[in-house]
């Protein structure tokens, strides 16, 4: 089951009441019994003030008018200017980018909740506010040390843990995933990316774009060049990866085979 490792206080501003009832649910199967939910700006803005939380949840169309959750997190920052805030909507464009993104926020997530996309933006969020850190600034370094710790899944989108930053990498560009010892890689040309996150989560989050052909591999369809279902291999950004016995079936029946 997955927990955060400290106790948190969350406050989540949603003005939809079942999509409320819904994060409530999620945050509370991840250990999270400290919540205070509102509807409202003003009702927000009082419980802000009443029990500052160590993290907000906030959706960007609150209200449907001026008083929106970008306004909200405008005054939230002028007294609490490092406190992560992720923001929550439904319609997640350039343009909403544009007017958040002088507040600061920790990421955005669009409202196909997972329980493990929630948990890693919190715990992404939480590691930002101590680090001091932010989401994709460019660095060289590639293997961080110590060990990388779970990516932040957003979107088209991963965050992988690189040095003291986090990188922004697109899932079309990842060739595959390779298990080695206790860590997972991400293969993106010629370059890995590492993480704490098992194969199997991400066979959940990602399937269908991504398949597993083998204990150590799950593998991006669309860079797969060639299948050799003789020698039980797969051509794939110039290498050859093995198809395991266990997930031949599985994995053969995914793919549109003409014969």
């Amino acid at each position: 089951m997955m927990n955060l490792k400290e106790p948190v206080k969350l406050l989540v501003v949603e003005d939809r009441e079942g999509f409320a009832s819904l994060v409530r649910v999620m945050l509370e199967d991840l250990g999270i019994s400290d919540i205070q939910m509102a509807k409202t700006f003003d009702e927000a803005w009082q419980l802000f003030q009443d029990q500052p939380p160590s993290i907000c949840l906030v959706d960007i169309d609150l209200d449907g008018g001026e008083k929106n959750g970008i306004l909200l997190v405008e005054k939230i920052r002028q007294t609490h200017p490092d406190l992560p805030v992720i923001y929550l909507t439904a319609n997640y464009t350039e343009d909403y980018y544009e007017q958040c993104k002088h507040t600061r926020p920790s990421s955005f997530m669009n409202k196909e909740l997972s329980r493990l996309k929630l948990y890693q933006a919190i715990e992404l969020a939480l590691l930002q506010s101590k680090q001091g850190s932010s989401i994709g600034a460019a660095t060289s370094v590639i293997y961080p040390s110590p060990p990388a710790p779970v990516p932040y899944l957003a979107n088209n989108q991963l965050f992988f843990k690189v040095g003291d930053l986090y990188k922004n990498i697109p899932i079309k560009e990842i060739g595959f995933f390779y298990a080695n010892e206790k860590m997972t890689f991400a293969r993106v040309d010629k370059r890995n990316f590492p993480t704490n996150v098992q194969l199997k989560t991400l066979e959940d989050e990602l399937f269908p774009k991504f398949l597993r052909i083998h204990k150590s591999y799950l593998v991006n369809v669309d860079f797969i060049q060639s299948i050799n279902t003789k020698e039980d291999k797969i051509e794939l950004q110039g290498e050859h990866l093995p198809i395991g016995y266990s997930h031949r079936k599985s994995f053969l029946e995914q793919l549109k085979l003409l014969k």
